[in-house]
């Protein structure tokens, strides 16, 4: 596993985290049952073929799709289905900011199934790009649509004027630019209090046109198809199972054991910290799929209408 999918199990593990700010790790499902229809069917086809979910491939499919505008660059995009899939954005303004929640919406008839990752936006602000350069790696869910209901939408995704790029390198710099390992506690509170500060200081959005695109890769296929699959025997957030497993249907699997063990949660309980290899769920996740599942498309990237609102 990659680096940046390691830091995103890490994240998880921890729990949810104020610094995850407009690109936090979603975990979404839209339950499948096993007697669904595939896209445009009424049941799954007799006809299987043997699968497995391969995190890797899935990232390589989706990587590279799309390179979101940098910070200061004037940009607009119009909207953009990916394999007739959209992205929904909605912004609500608030004392604090704004807040955004995006789901996903298919023009195909019937079931789709398909690999999406929730949260990834770009704000402008009089057309000016101002999301931070925070950079964001695909780390895909599934998500399941029809022509008549929409994915659920994505937990909030928050903004205020101290997570604008115009002034994200200076609270960087608080941050960053500090002896964290050597400080005293007395230091490190103080940095904290600094940065807290900077935080108060700069919540309000500037003034202008703010617009909010989100956008995603769409993968459809193989992957898209056993992560289906998957889905119906309740084994989700795929991305991060190797991290997840001792929470997941998987976690008696006897493949995954060696790599997993007991810890005393602060209030007594037992959970199963796991830190599977990918070669170990690979062979885990296989099962035989209906080749209904399976919509030929080529990985491609969903745009949506910008949801527009203004600063006085």
């Amino acid at each position: 596993m990659n680096k940046g999918l390691m830091a995103v199990g890490a994240v998880a593990l921890a729990g949810a985290s104020a610094a995850v700010g407009w690109f936090g790790v979603q975990f979404l499902f839209a339950p499948e049952s096993s007697d669904t229809a595939a896209e445009g069917s009424d049941a799954p086809s007799g006809a299987t073929v043997p699968l497995t979910f391969d995190l890797a491939q899935v990232v390589e499919h989706g990587d590279g799709l799309f390179t979101p505008p940098a910070c200061g660059e004037t940009w607009s995009a119009e909207p953009t289905p990916g394999n007739g899939v959209m992205p929904v954005v909605e912004v609500t303004q608030n004392d604090s900011g704004a807040s955004a929640r995006v789901a996903f919406t298919s023009q195909s008839e019937g079931i789709t199934a398909f690999l999406a990752q929730e949260g990834q936006v770009v704000v402008t602000r009089d057309d000016v790009v101002v999301t931070p350069d925070w950079g964001s790696e695909f780390a895909p869910e599934l998500f399941i649509t029809t022509d008549e209901v929409t994915a659920a939408p994505g937990a909030q995704l928050d903004m205020s004027g101290a997570s604008l790029c115009d002034v994200a390198s200076e609270l960087d710099s608080i941050l960053s630019d500090f002896d964290w390992e050597n400080a005293t506690e007395d230091e490190i509170n103080a940095q904290y209090e600094k940065a807290a500060q900077f935080e108060q200081d700069n919540a309000d959005l500037p003034a202008g046109e703010y617009k909010v695109y989100a956008w995603s890769p769409i993968i459809m296929g193989e992957q898209a198809a056993v992560a289906r699959k998957l889905a119906e025997e309740g084994i989700t957030d795929l991305a991060l199972l190797q991290y997840t497993a001792g929470y997941s249907p998987i976690a008696q699997d006897e493949r995954i054991q060696p790599y997993c063990e007991e810890n005393e949660t602060p209030e007594g309980t037992t959970e199963l910290l796991c830190d599977v290899p990918q070669e170990v769920l690979l062979e885990v996740l296989e099962r035989d799929v209906p080749e209904s599942y399976i919509v030929d498309n080529e990985p491609t990237v969903a745009i949506s209408e910008a949801f527009s609102f203004t600063v006085s």
